[in-house]
């Protein structure tokens, strides 16, 4: 099952995709390896929740890391549109 973690601020999106049967946790309550880190301000490096996952991403086995971290900036996208990207690992369609 893929992961998806959140900023907080951004409780109607994780909502919404706990709906559409994602596990989707807030940053800080990260445990194990995440698929997707959905945030929503422009300044990404300087977030420390940003930082946290990043760490427990570094610190799972490799096996379970193949894909790397799809990082999501939710300004202005649906919920369909962020879904996409999470299936689909890419902005790309959405352009």
């Amino acid at each position: 099952m893929k992961i998806i973690a959140l900023e907080r601020g951004l409780e109607e999106l994780k909502a919404a995709l706990e709906a559409r049967g994602y596990k989707a946790v807030f940053a800080d309550e990260i445990e194990g390896s995440i698929s997707a880190y959905i945030y929503q301000g422009q300044n990404l490096l300087g977030q420390q929740s940003f930082h946290s996952a990043l760490n427990n991403f570094l610190l799972t086995d490799s096996a379970e890391r193949n894909t790397g971290v799809l990082l999501i900036q939710a300004a202005n996208k649906t919920v369909d549109q962020i879904i996409s990207i999470i299936e689909n690992r890419t902005y790309s369609p959405l352009f």
